[in-house]
C-alpha cells in the first residue's frame, strides 16, 4: 500500500472514529437523561426483600429508574420521611402504619402490595412473641406472660401483634411492663435478660430464638388471627394522582423482584445480607386500622374505608400488562368465607 493510500485509511479510520466518538458523546446523556431518580426508604427487615432484590439485580434499571435504597429502623420513620419530600417511596404495613399515619394527617396510600398470605384473612409472617424460659414463660400457658417486662417498638405493627395476642387470650397487658425497644437492638436485650421478652419481626426473631438456644420460648409466631399484615409500597396521596406512570414503573421493578423472591429464596436471603448488617442467610388493612381507633390506640374523627388504604390504578396496570409476575401464584378466594385466619373479636 502506498503512502498516499495509507494516508487515506488513516484519515478514513480517523474519521470513523471520530464520528463513533461523536455519536457517543451524544447518546451518553441522552440515555442518561431518561433515567429517573427515586428514594425507596424501607424498615431494616426482610419484609424489604423484595426492594434488596430490585436493586441488585437492576430490574429497576431496566425500567428507567435510578433508585437510592434507604434503611430505617421503624414505620414511623418511613411515613415521615415520605411526608417531608426526602423519599418518593416507602415499605410499610398497608393496615396498621397508613392507619397511625393517616390519623396524624399524613395521607399516605399504598400503591404496590408485595407481601401478604392472600388466602389469610390475617396472617402476620414475619411477627412474634419471644420469650425465655428461666423467666417462667410458658408457651403452653399465656398467663405466664402477664406481669413480664417485654420489649417491643412503640407504634409499629409488632406492638398492635402484642396486644392481639393479649387480647385473644383474654390477658391484661396492663399488668406487664412495656419498653420499646428498637427491633435489631431486641435479640441482645432478651439474651443478656434485661427483658422477659420481646416482640420483634423477621429476622431477629430468628436471631434471638437461635441465640437464646434451649432459654427460647416461641410464644407466638406468624399467628393467624391477630392483625392484617400486608406489606407494599406507600406514596404521598395527591402526589400518587400526578405521578402513576413513575409509579407503575418503580411497582413493575419491585414486582418481578418479589417474583425472583419467591423462586429463588436463597439467593434473595444472600443479597439481603448485603443490605441488613450480621443477617444470619438461615435466620433468613381496614379492619386493623378501625381495631386501632376501638381501642384508642389512635383517634381519627370517621372510621376508616378501603379507598384510605390503596389505590389501585398502579396494581391493575402491572397484573394486565405483566401477568407472567403472577403466574406462579395460587388462584385467590373467591369468597370471604373461604379465607382462613379470621380477625380476634
Amino acid at each position: 500500500m502506498g503512502p498516499v493510500n495509507k494516508m487515506k485509511n488513516t484519515r478514513m479510520a480517523a474519521s470513523v472514529a471520530g464520528a463513533i466518538l461523536a455519536v457517543a458523546a451524544l447518546t451518553a446523556p441522552a440515555a442518561a437523561q431518561q433515567m429517573q431518580a427515586a428514594t425507596f426508604i424501607v424498615v431494616n427487615n426482610l419484609f424489604s426483600t423484595p426492594a434488596y432484590v430490585a436493586s441488585e439485580n437492576g430490574y429497576w434499571a431496566k425500567y428507567g429508574l435510578n433508585v437510592t435504597v434507604k434503611l430505617t429502623n421503624s414505620g414511623r420513620a418511613v411515613t415521615q420521611s415520605v411526608q417531608a419530600g426526602d423519599a418518593q417511596f416507602g415499605h410499610a404495613a398497608l393496615s396498621t402504619t397508613i392507619a397511625s399515619a393517616r390519623a396524624s394527617g399524613n395521607m399516605l396510600t399504598g400503591v404496590m402490595a408485595y407481601y401478604n398470605a392472600a388466602d389469610f384473612i390475617a396472617k402476620a409472617g414475619g411477627r412474634a412473641v419471644i420469650g425465655r424460659r428461666d423467666r417462667g414463660i410458658d408457651a403452653g400457658n399465656p398467663k405466664s406472660m402477664e406481669g413480664k417486662k417485654i420489649a417491643h417498638l412503640t407504634g409499629s405493627t409488632n406492638e398492635f401483634y402484642l396486644r392481639e395476642w393479649f387480647r385473644k387470650n383474654k390477658l391484661d397487658i396492663t399488668k406487664s411492663q412495656l419498653v420499646s425497644v428498637p427491633v435489631e437492638n431486641m435479640p441482645i436485650t432478651i439474651v443478656q435478660g434485661q427483658v422477659d421478652a420481646i416482640a420483634p419481626w423477621e429476622p431477629y426473631t430468628a436471631q434471638a430464638v437461635r441465640e437464646l438456644g434451649a432459654n427460647a420460648v416461641v410464644i407466638s409466631r406468624g399467628e393467624a388471627g391477630l392483625i392484617s399484615d400486608i406489606i407494599g409500597v406507600v406514596v404521598n396521596e395527591d402526589w400518587a394522582k400526578k405521578n402513576y406512570d413513575l409509579i407503575e414503573k418503580f411497582a413493575t421493578g419491585i414486582t418481578e423482584a418479589t417474583l425472583f423472591t419467591r423462586q429463588h429464596p436463597k439467593e434473595a436471603a444472600e443479597i439481603a445480607t448485603r443490605f441488613l448488617d450480621g443477617l444470619n442467610v438461615g435466620d433468613a388493612t381496614d379492619k386493623t386500622g378501625n381495631d386501632l381507633l376501638a381501642q384508642k390506640l389512635l383517634k381519627k374523627d370517621t372510621p376508616f374505608v378501603p379507598k384510605d388504604f390503596y389505590d389501585d390504578t398502579v396494581f391493575n396496570r402491572v397484573v394486565a400488562k405483566h401477568p407472567e409476575f403472577f403466574a406462579d401464584l395460587p388462584p385467590l378466594p373467591k369468597t370471604l368465607a373461604e379465607c382462613k385466619g379470621a380477625l380476634v373479636n
